[in-house]
């Protein structure tokens, strides 16, 4: 049983690799900041969710991935080994939008964007006439307003994109793992309790 579940493990492992590399989660960010920030202000003026998850720098994107990876994979395990009931019902229902959206990019799209229009249309207000400025490092970049708004930029080794939803992302991928490590100690107690009701 062990050795299955490693198996299984470097199994998933292999395809979020593979997943990643053909999503553009490695290079599909921005040569420059200033390209970056069009990027971002296009898909915000165009209300395009798929857009903007293209437009986010790496840290972002990665998170987002690793959101719906640990979803599918907390959902497999509420499938596969909780017992029937409402709480399999409930928890079946909770990951089940990550666990069937075709990539992290249509998860975002779907379920993260409409909600983040009003807070980002301010900062592309006057898109034409941004400005760049450089950030505390290397990897970080502002574009500033007119009106002051300043709108962070990082680089990763794809490139440049939007960092302004890092925390959030960051957030969701902590509560994600955490989500899925519940998932696997409750799903472990449902197995020992189903082996000790055989004996």
């Amino acid at each position: 049983m062990q050795a299955s579940r490693s198996a299984s493990r470097v199994v998933v492992a292999a395809a979020f690799a593979v997943a990643l590399g053909s999503s553009g989660g490695c290079g599909s960010g921005s040569k420059t900041p200033e390209l970056a920030y069009k990027r971002f202000a296009a898909a915000v003026k165009a209300g395009d969710g798929g857009a903007l998850y293209d437009s986010l720098d790496q840290k972002a994107r990665w998170a987002w991935m690793s959101v719906q990876k640990w979803h599918r994979e907390a959902y497999d395990i509420v499938l596969s080994s909780y017992p029937e009931g409402t709480l399999r019902d409930s928890e079946k229902r909770r990951f089940e939008t990550a666990a069937t959206a075709t990539s992290a990019r249509e998860l975002f799209r779907a379920e993260v964007a409409p909600g983040l229009w009003p807070t980002l249309r301010p900062m592309v207000a006057s898109a034409s006439d941004a400005k760049i400025e450089p950030g505390a490092t290397d990897a970080e970049a502002w574009a500033v307003l007119p009106s002051g708004v300043r709108v962070p930029l990082g680089q990763g080794r794809g490139g440049w994109g939007f960092a302004g939803l890092d925390p959030q992302a960051e957030d969701q991928r902590n509560r994600a793992y955490h989500d899925l490590e519940v998932v696997r100690a409750s799903a472990a107690d449902y197995e020992r309790a189903a082996a000790r009701a055989a004996k």
